[in-house]
């Protein structure tokens, strides 16, 4: 599934192609870009030895491929619905064919095709090997990459990621909490207040997934139905969602209500914890702001003052760097500022607000954007090109430290005017 994936990643990634078939040994893996399609024939291949094996079993009659990620991202590699051949794969990283570290391996999957999964990394290379679930068999057909990247909440900083995997609710809590994300650990989503959870079903509509909600046997107020329910982090339910009449621990299977699951649009039910209706579950890769905010911002017309925040990772390589305006009126047009050095203008221009940063700054004026009903804009930046005051652009170094700020149409006594947001310092790693 491919989620939210911004349009210079897309370009990055689906636009330069290579077609193989791939070479027989990993030391000569032919080299592929992109997500695919790409092309395989294993028909006169050999089956490679003194290579750890898929799960116990042999990736038969193997071919071999290399790939270097573009960028920072949740690979899947798949020939469903691409080969009448039953296959299996594994994908190992970098390109040491003496010394291979295994991330992955998987077959019989979309029936009998294969689908694995792996971490990549911005610049890292991986070797993919792609074979035969039985011996004797061989085929020729295609596979794909694709690439998900957990989406960002402006509102809060953390990451998410739905996986569509009927599973138990323990099981779903496992398999959030191995993951990771930009050096984010992962857990079934926690839900703080309700303007949450709407983000969350508007941005995946149709899903009934686990959240990271249990019924805690153990905890001092713990009784049926409503006692003892807590967070997967430890923390106490401040703030609830139950659809009327829940939780009512009455479950068809006759089993124990103690888990609580999301159903389309928000609302939560418990259910048992091997529930067959629960179709995915949630992961939440919590965070926060990024960098230090500074200056002084002059209040705009709500009476509030503006406020610059940042959100996703300082490590260049990730090229995951969003920049957030919140506090705004409503319904107004803006765009984000950036610069290498801090400063201080009061009303430039005739403005209303003070300009925060030195007068060599670039805008991203590419992408004006709009505060909508809650007062807020959001861009998902490229640090492989920062504005800079010439209109050109300019990447960002590890060690550098950028400015930050928001301009923004004003109404202040009825008459049109602009204003400032304050600024915000970060540096980058």
């Amino acid at each position: 599934m491919l989620r939210n994936l911004p349009a210079f990643l897309i370009a990055t990634s689906t636009l330069t192609l290579s077609f193989g078939q791939g070479a027989d040994d990993c030391a000569n893996a032919e080299v592929i870009t992109g997500t695919g399609p790409h092309t395989f024939d294993n028909s006169a291949a050999t089956t490679s030895t003194g290579l750890s094996d898929c799960n116990g079993v042999p990736v038969y009659s193997d071919v071999w491929f290399s790939w270097t990620a573009q960028s920072t991202a949740r690979v899947t590699v798949e020939a469903c619905g691409l080969t009448s051949l039953a296959t299996r794969a594994a994908v190992y990283q970098g390109s040491d064919c003496g010394n291979l570290v295994q991330l992955t391996c998987a077959a019989s999957s979309c029936p009998s095709h294969t689908a694995v999964r792996f971490q990549a990394a911005a610049g890292e290379q991986y070797l993919i090997r792609f074979g035969s679930q039985t011996a004797g068999e061989t085929g020729a057909g295609s596979f794909r990459l694709e690439l998900q990247i957990p989406t960002l909440n402006p509102n809060n900083g953390s990451y998410y990621e739905i996986f569509e995997d009927r599973r138990s609710w323990t099981d779903a809590r496992g398999r959030a909490e191995a993951l990771q994300w930009i050096g984010r650990d992962g857990h079934l989503v926690i839900f703080n207040d309700q303007r949450e959870v709407e983000w969350v079903a508007r941005e995946f509509p149709g899903t009934r997934p686990w959240i990271g909600l249990y019924q805690d046997p153990s905890h001092p107020s713990f009784s049926e139905p409503g006692g003892g329910w807590v967070w997967v982090d430890g923390s106490e339910l401040t703030y609830s969602n139950w659809i009327p009449g829940e939780p009512n621990n009455s479950s068809l299977a006759g089993a124990s209500e103690g888990f609580a699951e999301m159903l389309p649009g928000g609302a939560w039910n418990d259910a048992e914890d091997d529930h067959f209706f629960t179709t995915h579950f949630l992961v939440e890769y919590s965070g926060g702001d990024l960098g230090s905010n500074f200056c002084v911002a002059a209040p705009n017309s709500t009476g509030a003052v503006g406020a610059m925040s940042s959100q996703g990772s300082l490590e260049v390589a990730t090229n995951l760097f969003q920049l957030t305006a919140s506090s705004l009126p409503q319904h107004t047009f803006g765009i984000f500022l950036a610069s290498q050095s801090p400063g201080f203008t009061v009303a430039p221009g005739g403005s209303q607000g003070n300009l925060c940063l030195s007068t060599n700054h670039g805008r991203f004026s590419q992408q004006v954007m709009a505060s909508g009903h809650f007062g807020t804009f959001t861009i998902l930046t490229d640090t492989t090109g920062f504005p800079t005051t010439a209109g050109g652009s300019i990447a960002v170094a590890p060690g550098e430290t950028w400015y930050f700020q928001a301009w923004h149409r004003d109404l202040v006594g009825g008459a049109a005017t602009t204003n400032f947001t304050d600024g915000l310092e970060v540096t980058f790693q």
